[in-house]
């Protein structure tokens, strides 16, 4: 790798899953016992050729065996940030959603999903600007456009 690209941040696309069920939210707990404990929104990398409908469908079968619907776009976030000293630059779109089905067997790729009320999880609902919009936009019914989020945690030696 060229040294001029070195310093540029490993870009992924995502999408996570907003289901939300009497006030709780499906989270999916962190697995490394090494960090301390944290929580994001179910969900993971979209795949080339791939929507974000059909890799949150394919997400959610292959963690929790749960086949759902997949509604509109609540949030684009894009986050900028080291982590484990990997730099990285995320795109994320959230989506409602919603289980209509399952589980369906075992996941292939199971995962520690709980039901919590934002801001009761017993760990952080990261990114910290999503947990704040999501938190409101329950109480509120959803009814806002389309909310884009930026968590810019750049490193200093960036290019």
């Amino acid at each position: 790798m060229c040294p001029e690209r070195a310093a540029l941040p490993e870009l992924s696309i995502r999408t996570r899953a907003v289901i939300v069920q009497d006030g709780h939210v499906l989270m999916d707990r962190t697995h490394h016992t090494d960090r301390a404990m944290f929580y994001w929104l179910p969900g993971g990398g979209v795949e080339p050729g791939e929507t974000t409908e059909e890799a949150l469908r394919r997400e959610l079968m292959e963690e929790a065996a749960l086949e759902i619907h997949v509604g509109r776009v609540l949030y684009l976030s894009e986050n900028l940030f080291v982590e484990s000293g990997d730099y990285r630059h995320e795109l994320i779109l959230y989506r409602l959603a919603r289980i209509v089905g399952g589980p369906h067997g075992e996941p292939s790729d199971p995962r520690m999903h709980e039901w919590h009320r934002p801001g009761e999880q017993p760990g952080p609902l990261l990114p910290a600007d999503m947990a704040r919009e999501l938190a409101f936009d329950i109480a509120d019914g959803f009814r806002r456009p389309i909310v884009h989020l930026v968590t810019d945690e750049r490193p200093s030696w960036r290019p």
